[in-house]
C-alpha cells in the first residue's frame, strides 16, 4: 500500500504473517493476492474504490486457491513474495519498472515459487516471514537502508517464531 493509507492494516497483516503465516496459510495467500493487486493498480490512477474492490477479489481468489489448490496457491504466492522481497531489498521501483527490474522480479519470483513447491512447510515459514516483514517495513516507512535492515531482522524473528526456536530454547532452559 502507499504511504497515504493508515499503516495499522499493514502492521496487523504483517504481524499475522510474520508470526503465524504457516498456520494461517490461507490468510497468507489471500493477503499476498490483495497487496500485489493493490500495489499494481496504484500507478494507473484507478479510483480508490475500484482498486480496493479488485484487490479484495484477488485476495478472495487467493484464499480459495489456498483451500482447494494448495500447490498452485503456494507457487503463486511464492512467486509474488519472492519478487516483491527482492525488489524491496534492491530498492527497485516496481510502480514504474524498467526492463531489468521486471527480469529481476521474475527470476526471484520463479526461484521462490520453485522453493515453495519443493519444500512446502519450510517455504510457508520463509515466504510468510518475508511477506510479513515487508508489510511491516512498508507501514513504518524507514529510511531506505534502515528499511532493508528492518526487513532482514523481522524476517529472522518471523522464522524463529514460526519454527519454534524461541519455544525450544525456553523449554531447554526450564
Amino acid at each position: 500500500m502507499s504511504g497515504h493509507e493508515t499503516p495499522i492494516f499493514l502492521l496487523l497483516a504483517g504481524a499475522a504473517l510474520l508470526l503465524a503465516g504457516r498456520r494461517l496459510f490461507w490468510l497468507f495467500v489471500g493477503l499476498v493476492g490483495f497487496f500485489t493487486v493493490y500495489q499494481w493498480f496504484e500507478p494507473y490512477g484507478a479510483a480508490p474504490n475500484v482498486r480496493l474492490l479488485v484487490a479484495v477479489l484477488a485476495g478472495v481468489v487467493g484464499i480459495f486457491l489456498a483451500i482447494f489448490l494448495q500447490k498452485v496457491a503456494v507457487a503463486l504466492a511464492g512467486f509474488f513474495v519472492g519478487g516483491w522481497f527482492v525488489a524491496q531489498l534492491l530498492g527497485l521501483h516496481m510502480a514504474h519498472p524498467r526492463g531489468m527490474d521486471l527480469v529481476i522480479f521474475a527470476v526471484a519470483g520463479i526461484l521462490a515459487a520453485i522453493l515453495a513447491v519443493k519444500v512446502f512447510d519450510l517455504a510457508l515459514v520463509l515466504l510468510s516471514s518475508l511477506a510479513g516483514a515487508g508489510l511491516i517495513a512498508d507501514a513504518l516507512h524507514p529510511a531506505p537502508h534502515l528499511g532493508q535492515i528492518l526487513i532482514l531482522v523481522l524476517f529472522g524473528v518471523g522464522v524463529a517464531v514460526q519454527l519454534g526456536f524461541t519455544a525450544r530454547r525456553r523449554r531447554r532452559e526450564a
